[in-house]
């Protein structure tokens, strides 16, 4: 694994932002750039409010994270300048759990933003993670299939 991802990582842990911002911590970054994704009560394709969410994933998933952030990496910073941590959560979340974090260090912001946005738009659209989303009145709908 490129020595610039000091964690990708699916889990059913809870997620602590201050963890992965450590790992990103180092004397030559000037910036950190930090993306938390929390669950929401409410979604576009809720009909109502969403009080809770389940989270699975393909057995490959931890796999393609690395794949994922190891494309992202040579896309954007071909110089080897950045480091990244990157962690989703599986299982069963609440609403406000975090559910997805993004750190990723530089010596200059420019980097550290575009990097985490290209991450996280990526691991959206590609990992093989699934959304059963629960809502007050009992009712469930699936995303991400």
């Amino acid at each position: 694994m490129d020595a610039r991802i000091r964690l990708a990582e699916v889990t059913g842990t809870r997620l602590e932002e201050t963890d992965l911002l450590r790992l990103v911590t180092r004397p030559e970054a000037g910036a950190v750039t930090l993306f938390v994704g929390n669950v929401r009560d409410h979604d576009p394709q809720a009909a109502g409010e969403v009080v809770g969410l389940d989270y699975s994933a393909h057995p490959s998933a931890a796999e393609r994270l690395v794949e994922i952030v190891s494309a992202a990496l040579a896309e954007a910073d071909p110089d080897g300048e950045a480091a990244i941590a990157v962690a989703h959560r599986v299982g069963h979340l609440d609403v406000g759990d975090t559910a997805f974090v993004v750190a990723v260090s530089a010596a200059h912001r420019r980097l550290t933003f575009e990097l985490c946005e290209l991450v996280v738009e990526r691991v959206k659209q590609q990992l093989p993670v699934w959304k059963q989303q629960f809502e007050s009145d009992g009712s469930y709908r699936w995303s991400g299939l």
